[in-house]
């Protein structure tokens, strides 16, 4: 065995590993609790009572931010419900609005057109008795026209007018 070995066995070294249990030990154990006693007055129970009165003081304003957020709730779902009745009653009066456009647009185009087939039947009326008149004096223009011509063709070359 080594030298070490031979101090481990010694019982000088095995002596002085062992706790020495005198009045420090208690003395400590007095000063600590002391302490606690004292953290306990004049830290904890006055903090711990701060705690709970804070704790009692919100616990009103507490439950009323729980209803409030309830409420909140309630008039957000109740909002969004109005506001998808309003969106479907906006797209039916949209419909209503398109549907009664169209039938003002038929309305009017119907009246139109009437109104423009009877100015085209009065004009084509009119276009027809100034063909007819036409045609009557045609006649009695061509037959001057004629009389004039077969006058020119008999008179004699030369002879001017």
């Amino acid at each position: 065995m080594t030298g070490f070995e031979d101090q481990i066995r010694s019982a000088e070294v095995l002596k002085a590993g062992l706790v020495d249990l005198d009045a420090t030990w208690f003395i400590q154990i007095a000063v600590l609790g002391t302490l606690y006693v004292i953290l306990r007055y004049a830290f904890f129970k006055p903090y711990i009572a701060v705690l709970k009165r804070r704790d009692e003081s919100t616990r009103g304003l507490r439950a009323r931010a729980v209803a409030i957020a309830e409420e909140a709730r309630r008039l957000e779902a109740s909002l969004a419900t109005r506001l998808t009745e309003a969106r479907a009653e906006a797209v039916l009066a949209r419909r209503r609005l398109a549907d009664e456009g169209a039938r003002l647009r038929d309305e009017i185009l119907g009246r139109e057109r009437a109104r423009v087939q009877a100015e085209l039947a009065r004009e084509m009326e009119a276009l027809a008795a100034q063909r007819r008149e036409l045609d009557k004096r045609a006649d009695a223009v061509a037959s001057e026209l004629a009389a004039m011509i077969e006058s020119q063709v008999r008179q004699p070359e030369g002879v001017a007018r």
